[in-house]
């Protein structure tokens, strides 16, 4: 295939990379690997481009290291994208399981008029999606009034997207998933597809659960301030942008 696809995988993850690399052979992609950044490996100290008192706020909790080490591996990611000049690359995580119309629908979204920033290829919901565009490929393509719509597994980004997004993602201050899709916040033209083009393979996340990092209730309010206030950007972005 003649679009760039980067997996980030952990070092320790050798099985996961095996795994990935032998799904993307089977239908003809040869992937890059993209060394994950151990979040865990990294004490909370030392741990930059991350607005501690931001994200506790805005996200409710305290970031986990894992959560660190996803952000500012799809960062790294983003760098390779920037430094080989692709007009479009396709960033994975290594949980990733392709479909196995993939490759026809992933090029079918280049061609589109909408000259899209980036296109998600995987979310874990989309509810209230408006069509923007179809492809040829039959993909219908657009946004959501609802969200997050959650996941970073996988998307399809331009090098005009991969430049604004790394310049407009950091400092760091709510998780990846959730940075990654807002369009109204760092410029980015970012859509999805009503269908996925991916699905998750049965190897669990390498992040780690949530609960023990949630504050009481009674500190959230800010983060309930944020939420609705985002989530009317949402509304507008799907609708009029």
């Amino acid at each position: 295939m003649d679009i760039p696809v980067l997996v980030i995988n952990l070092d320790r993850s050798k099985e996961r990379w095996e795994g990935l690399a032998a799904r993307a052979a089977a239908i003809d992609i040869f992937p890059e690997r993209v060394q994950a950044v151990d979040g865990n490996a990294i004490e909370p100290s030392e741990r930059r481009e991350l607005q501690l008192r931001k994200f506790q706020l805005w996200h409710g909790r305290r970031p986990m290291g894992g959560e660190y080490g996803c952000y500012m591996s799809h960062m790294r990611a983003l760098d390779r994208v920037i430094a080989a000049g692709w007009p479009y690359a396709v960033i994975l995580e290594d949980d990733a399981e392709f479909l196995p119309d993939f490759v026809p629908r992933l090029r079918a979204l280049t061609r589109l008029d909408l000259k899209p920033d980036l296109v998600k290829l995987y979310n874990h919901r989309t509810k209230g999606f408006i069509t923007r565009a179809k492809t040829e490929a039959g993909d219908h393509v657009g946004r959501c009034i609802h969200g997050p719509l959650g996941s970073s597994m996988g998307y399809l980004v331009s090098g005009e997207g991969a430049a604004k997004l790394r310049a407009g993602a950091l400092p760091m201050f709510l998780p990846y998933d959730i940075a990654l899709e807002r369009g109204w916040a760092h410029g980015l033209r970012v859509y999805i597809t009503r269908k996925p083009l991916l699905k998750p393979a049965r190897s669990g996340s390498t992040i780690g659960g949530y609960k023990k990092t949630k504050f009481p209730f009674y500190m959230r309010i800010p983060t309930a301030l944020f939420r609705g206030q985002d989530y009317l950007r949402r509304t507008l972005y799907a609708v009029f942008s």
